[in-house]
């Protein structure tokens, strides 16, 4: 469908005209919003005005019918006093997905008084903090309602969830700027740092693609439990939001037992064992996304004379961990490049769950034998890694990484570490 022209100067000149008589405060400003401000409209879109007026706080809508030229127009009417509406802002938008606005505008009239502050070419507004806090007591609500055998409350409950998991991920997601409420969904579902398969769930979340209750329930929960590893590194931005205690679990773990405590299946409590398997073996209805109490443990020698340092417990795909030849360490070098370009960017080491996270999240995440902890490329300097591949030497103890670099890839500020070139001496050819 094409698009319309804007309404032409004499319909909404008159339009401004007519609201300021009929307004019941004085108006000091109507500004032109929606579609026809992006200049996006079709034949069938709404008028969108916002008339300011003076005075206490106020906020009304009113709907009308416009006939012009045989064509009827639905002109929409949000009136609210300008100091609210300000203040509004400031504050993030309830359609946006959690994502900052950047929406065009086109002021139609204003009192000179109040021109500066309201002649907006766009109006923006930020983005919400990370929600965790309603992320988990949303997945709460809905294992209260799936215990209740409560469907239209899971439903309700996992649709409320999916809504709040762009605002949680957002932090480590590339920024982006909305300007409807379609550009905002398009942009929540296409977020480039998100769990496996979270397009899908997010649309069965949402109740746009069919499906039971226990597969609702199953999806968010795959939401919950692969969004935390992803935006822990983000712990301090959510402590702002969420509270310093929340953002602890993140880090320690908690949370993780937690969302794993409410993904176990409906049903009375299994009685305690006196012995556990290390890998125990999964029970009849267990969801997939559970972790098991005890992770295998990937990167043991088969040796048990050879003297190493212990691996640490990791989520890899065994299949893979078999490919791996380690260092004595339990680690492997990675070699990173641009993956536009090739250039070889830096040198790192992961151990079997650093490469699981670098596989699962689309982040270049490390070990740090210094540190002895992982860390994700950029999580503190910005110097963000996309991973677009991840390619298995032959002889299974080197990777080779290849990324989108954002700013530098050297912690001296440099795009690759490798900047200083040593002299080389070519023999001189034999006779």
């Amino acid at each position: 469908m094409g698009h319309a022209p804007l309404p032409d100067s004499g319909f909404l000149q008159d339009w401004a005209a007519r609201l300021r008589q009929a307004a019941e405060r004085p108006v000091v400003g109507i500004l032109l919003r929606g579609s026809h401000a992006r200049r996006a409209a079709t034949a069938h879109s709404d008028v969108d005005l916002d008339v300011l007026v003076g005075g206490a706080p106020y906020a009304a809508r009113r709907a009308y019918l416009a006939e012009s030229a045989g064509q009827v127009t639905h002109v929409s009417v949000a009136a609210r006093d300008v100091r609210s509406w300000v203040h509004r802002l400031g504050e993030p938008a309830d359609w946006a997905f959690g994502l900052p606005v950047t929406a065009p505008a086109r002021l139609l009239w204003a009192d000179p008084h109040w021109r500066p502050r309201i002649d907006l070419p766009v109006l923006c507004q930020p983005a919400e903090p990370p929600r965790l806090e309603e992320l988990i007591a949303t997945l709460g609500k809905a294992a209260a309602a799936r215990v209740a055998n409560d469907r239209l409350g899971v439903r309700l409950a996992v649709a409320d969830l999916a809504r709040l998991c762009p605002s949680v991920l957002r932090p480590a997601n590339p920024s982006v700027r909305v300007h409807s409420r379609r550009a905002a969904f398009a942009a929540a579902l296409e977020l480039p740092v998100a769990p496996p398969g979270y397009r899908a769930d997010m649309l069965l979340c949402l109740g746009l693609r069919p499906g039971a209750t226990g597969q609702l329930w199953a999806a968010a929960v795959r939401l919950v439990a692969g969004t935390l590893p992803l935006v822990r590194p983000y712990a301090e931005e959510i402590a702002e939001a969420a509270g310093a205690d929340l953002a602890a679990a993140l880090v320690d773990g908690r949370l993780d037992r937690y969302v794993a405590q409410l993904a176990r299946p409906a049903g009375p409590r299994p009685q305690p064992r006196r012995e556990r398997s290390p890998v125990p073996a999964p029970r009849a209805g267990e969801l997939a996304t559970v972790p098991v109490p005890d992770p295998p443990v990937t990167g043991v020698p088969s040796d048990p004379n050879e003297a190493v340092t212990p691996a640490r417990p990791s989520r890899l795909d065994p299949a893979i961990a078999a490919m791996l030849r380690r260092s004595p360490d339990g680690l492997v070098a990675a070699v990173v490049r641009a993956h536009d370009s090739g250039e070889v960017l830096m040198v790192a080491w992961m151990d079997d769950e650093a490469l699981h996270r670098t596989l699962t999240t689309g982040r270049a995440t490390y070990w740090s034998r210094s540190r002895r902890e992982y860390w994700v490329k950029g999580a503190t300097s910005g110097h963000h890694q996309y991973v677009r591949s991840v390619a298995l030497d032959c002889d299974g103890d080197a990777l080779l990484v290849s990324v989108d670099q954002v700013g530098a890839a050297c912690h001296t500020g440099h795009r690759t570490c490798f900047f200083t070139e040593l002299p080389v001496t070519t023999p001189e050819a034999l006779p």
